[in-house]
């Protein structure tokens, strides 16, 4: 008779909902850079984010959740720059324009850990609506910049001689961008903010959610004096158990 109390406890802690729940989650992200300098022209390219989930429910409505996400993020850009410049040769001085042209691809690769507060504001029988909202830390795996580097000239004083405009842009070197060009850091932190719903099907439930995530830290290195910002917009499915 004494361990009754301690069987009917076992039964009823059985009985109840567990608060942890785990799952897996998957989908695209369109990536929102911020950058100090302006950029010619860029085209934000589809990624890939996908992860593990980790959820521990501390009130009725109220859930924090975690994870380990890997995030693929990709762009297209061109950046244009010009400056003047001269050379000598013995008394003769020739000033020109450097005109420098990077059509390249940028992809970055980073594990999210998110610390997220999520409120399930509208419950249903068979369904939840939620906003979300955290933090996160990042550590970039891999960098690739990729494409071609252009170096053009305008204003030589010698083009008239060949029957060319002095306005005429003579190029003068072409090659692949230089891997070092852009150097990030490893480590970034942000902050993150969504909302989605989640339907029951089986023993768990299905999600599907939007989030935004934007960086709070220059992850640039080089260039130096400029800055750079991580960030995506990301549309996510999933299965919680």
């Amino acid at each position: 008779m004494h361990f009754l109390p301690f069987l009917i406890a076992a039964y009823l802690w059985a009985q109840s909902p567990s608060p942890w729940h785990f799952g897996a989650q998957i989908g695209l992200n369109i990536p929102a850079y911020r950058s100090s300098k302006p950029v010619d022209k860029a085209v934000v390219l589809p990624g890939f984010t996908g992860g593990i989930v980790v959820r521990y429910a501390i009130a009725e409505r109220w859930v924090i959740a975690s994870g380990l996400y890997f995030s693929q993020r990709n762009s297209d850009y061109l950046v244009r720059e010009s400056y003047p410049d001269d050379t000598t040769v013995g008394s003769l001085r020739d000033e020109y324009i450097v005109h420098i042209s990077n059509d390249g691809r940028l992809e970055l690769a980073h594990l999210e850990l998110p610390l997220l507060l999520e409120w399930n504001f509208l419950q249903t029988q068979y369904s939840r609506s939620y906003l979300l909202t955290g933090v996160h830390g990042g550590y970039l795996l891999f960098m690739r910049n990729s494409g071609k580097t252009q170096v053009a000239l305008e204003g030589l004083d010698f083009l008239p001689l060949f029957g060319f405009s002095p306005q005429t842009r003579l190029i003068v070197a072409e090659g692949p961008i230089e891997k070092d060009r852009l150097e990030f850091r490893r480590a970034d932190t942000g902050v993150w903010l969504g909302g989605g719903n989640a339907y029951r099907m089986g023993r768990g439930e299905m999600t599907f959610e939007i989030r935004a995530f934007t960086s709070m830290v220059n992850i640039f290195r080089r260039p130096p004096g400029e800055r750079f910002y991580n960030g995506s917009v990301m549309l996510l499915t999933g299965y919680l158990f």
